[in-house]
């Protein structure tokens, strides 16, 4: 497994494992109608509470969707294969001294495939 990969997997599983359940998690928490916050999770969890199951994993899936997306703009920001406005030079990652980039973003998107993620 190339290390390119190897980096890759670890992120996306982390995305998509740990940190989505937890967004998942504190979102399916019913709410206490007469404590509703002006917090982004207050409100989310407001909007959410009335929907049917099916609308909910709707949104849970355009979560991840969104999570994977934000991640490609970034890899492939450091890959050189898109370009946010004002950024022009190129960039350098390593790790475990190791120089890695060109195919993060290829690799982000192949294994999101892989786990469904755009169906």
């Amino acid at each position: 497994m190339s290390t390119d990969t190897h980096v890759i997997e670890s992120i996306l599983s982390e995305l998509l494992g740990e940190v989505f359940e937890s967004y998942k998690k504190n979102l399916s928490k019913a709410d206490d109608a007469d404590k509703q916050g002006s917090d982004p999770y207050s409100r989310a969890k407001t909007a959410l509470r009335d929907l049917s199951t099916e609308d909910k994993q709707a949104i849970f899936d355009f979560i991840r969707l969104a999570m994977v997306d934000t991640s490609s703009v970034i890899f492939g920001t450091i890959d050189g294969s898109h370009f946010p406005e004002n950024i022009d030079g190129d960039f350098s990652l390593e790790y475990d001294g190791e120089e890695i980039h060109g195919s993060l973003q290829d690799e982000l998107i192949s294994l999101a495939e892989d786990q469904g993620v755009y169906k």
